[in-house]
């Protein structure tokens, strides 16, 4: 990567080699590999420059460094432990800079980055000293922005860390296992964080981490044990950094494919008022699913059993969380009457995650397709199932007594982006409970789901296309993430009609009978239709 020209190495997203797959014009992220600190140092320069100039975006630098200790502008906190010509012949370097706090080290393993965001108002510099506070995104907020991109980005690695007050940077109990020294200049922040994940530690034997005595450092592999691929934690990175930072800009504004009217008409009405009059929930309502006013209007829509509080707080969903109630013995009655009532030919069921049912409600779902299917005889059925956490195997035991039906369960996301979208899922998991389905079920049509503009790249999606094929998933549905409540994570990018065309097509490649591609898809959107590929 050539730094000494920063503009030529925008890339549109964070990587090069993912620039095809996702776009964030309001944040620029720059893998710089293992480059030398000096001239990462010269180019942080530059862009700070052409951004308080307002001539490029917010940027940051993604890196890590050959072997180097930095001195910060608070000279009582640069306390070397050895001399600078002893450093010089372990090829450590030696960088005099002005960043906030002290003395400390970098070398390969450990993840830095370096924001180059416009703030209002800054102060000049901080380090282990808290700034004085600010409107808007002051540096006393960037700050903790920057320890809360680093805590999540540790989370998903098993790690869990804490802030100390008036001590910038991340602890674990009395050992610190991330750095904050930043600067800013006419309100463009440069210098950043650094994050030990598994870098040689002894480096930090040579000075006084930030000047303060008596302190351990650690890392990821220190805690963990466990080695890690930098690249995909680049990845990871750069994601968290566009949710936490491009928010900081000018919200974008919904494209025109993403606008719906509001949804009216008769069909639509009828079916608000059966739903009501039965007290049934729906995941159209509970999700705020964009496409309830045209499936309503169709004359259809998903049920929602064993009611609307889920044992799981997944960011992209909008449903409540906390401890549900038990099952409703007379919820399968219910629901009889409605598909009476609305004369449907084809129901749709799911729930919410019910990780404090032995069963995870498999016996609830079998009970509500038996006793519909004795009411309407030729309902034909699809389910839309949790991922049944503890018991896969006797949860599609029990559900080989409600047969036939479409079997869905949803991937969801990319595994990269599983530990701050769906952390209480697990990839692996899911497709084995699609594998297991397809095997057990009497080779029922199986089906998935995944939604794009999270973060995630065209790599990525292509690699779960494939796993899901490989677990023997027949159907799929691609569509775009919309950010339903706001709690919920920030949409990344909003995916172009002609990219959704474009994995319609490597979809059927990759031998999916059934797909549905298109920015409005949901996993239940035109389910009825047996033999849809649009």
């Amino acid at each position: 990567m050539q730094l000494k020209t920063p503009s030529a190495t925008f890339c549109r997203y964070c990587y090069k080699d993912m620039a095809e797959g996702t776009t964030n014009r309001s944040l620029q992220i720059i893998d710089c590999g293992i480059a030398d600190y000096r001239e990462v140092l010269q180019t942080q320069h530059e862009l700070r420059d052409q951004r308080r100039d307002g001539k490029i975006p917010n940027t940051v630098l993604i890196v890590e460094h050959p072997p180097v200790i930095t001195l910060g502008a608070r000279q009582s906190a640069n306390k070397l432990l050895a001399g600078k010509e002893g450093l010089e012949k372990q090829h450590i370097d030696v960088v005099d800079i002005r960043r906030g706090g002290g003395a400390t080290a970098h070398n390969p393993g450990q993840l830095v980055f370096y924001p180059i965001l416009h703030l209002p108002a800054a102060p000049t510099c901080v380090g282990r000293r808290r700034g004085k506070q600010q409107l808007g995104l002051g540096i006393t907020e960037y700050i903790r922005k920057l320890e809360e991109i680093g805590m999540e980005l540790l989370q998903g690695l098993g790690v869990y860390s804490q802030r100390r007050k008036g001590f910038p940077g991340l602890w674990i109990g009395n050992k610190k296992i991330a750095s904050i020294g930043v600067r800013a200049s006419k309100s463009v922040t440069y210098h950043g964080m650094a994050i030990n994940i598994q870098n040689d530690l002894s480096i930090f034997d040579l000075l006084v981490p930030c000047g303060l005595d008596n302190i351990e450092m650690t890392s990821v592999l220190k805690e963990t044990g466990k080695h890690r691929s930098m690249s995909e934690l680049k990845k990871r990175l750069g994601q968290l950094l566009v949710k936490h930072f491009s928010s900081q800009n000018k919200p974008r504004k919904l494209p025109s494919w993403l606008r719906r009217p509001l949804p009216t008409g008769e069909t639509y009405k009828k079916v608000e008022n059966i739903l009501s009059s039965l007290s049934l929930e729906t995941i159209c309502n509970n999700a705020n699913c964009p496409n309830r006013g045209q499936c309503w209007s169709r004359g259809t829509a998903t049920v929602l059993i064993l009611g609307n509080i889920c044992t799981r707080n997944c960011k992209f969903c909008s449903v409540a969380t906390g401890k549900p109630a038990p099952p409703d013995p007379r919820e399968p009655m219910r629901l009889a009457e409605m598909a009476k009532k609305m004369q449907l030919k084809y129901l749709v069921i799911t729930s919410v995650d019910r990780d404090d049912l032995p069963d995870g409600g498999a016996s609830h779902f079998r009970d509500c397709i038996n006793y519909v299917r004795q009411q309407n005889h030729d309902m034909k059925f699809e389910i839309l199932t949790p991922d049944f956490r503890n018991c896969q195997v006797e949860a599609i035991k029990i559900l080989q007594g409600a047969l036939p039906f479409v079997f869905a369960h949803n991937i969801e996301t990319v595994p990269s982006l599983y530990p701050v979208a769906r952390a209480g899922g697990d990839y692996q998991r899911s497709l084995n409970l699609l594998k297991t389905a397809k095997q057990d079920l009497n080779s029922v049509q199986t089906k998935s789901s995944i939604m794009l503009g999270l973060g995630e790249t065209d790599a990525e999606v292509e690699q779960v296309l494939k796993d899901l094929r490989n677990a023997g998933c027949d159907r799929i549905t691609i569509g775009q993430y919309l950010r339903p409540s706001k709690n919920s994570l920030e949409v990344v990018e909003y995916v172009s009609p002609e990219k959704f065309d474009f994995w319609k097509l490597r979809a059927i490649d990759l031998g999916f009978s059934w797909v549905i591609s298109s920015p409005f898809a949901r996993s239940s959107y035109f389910a009825e239709q047996q033999t849809t590929i649009f």
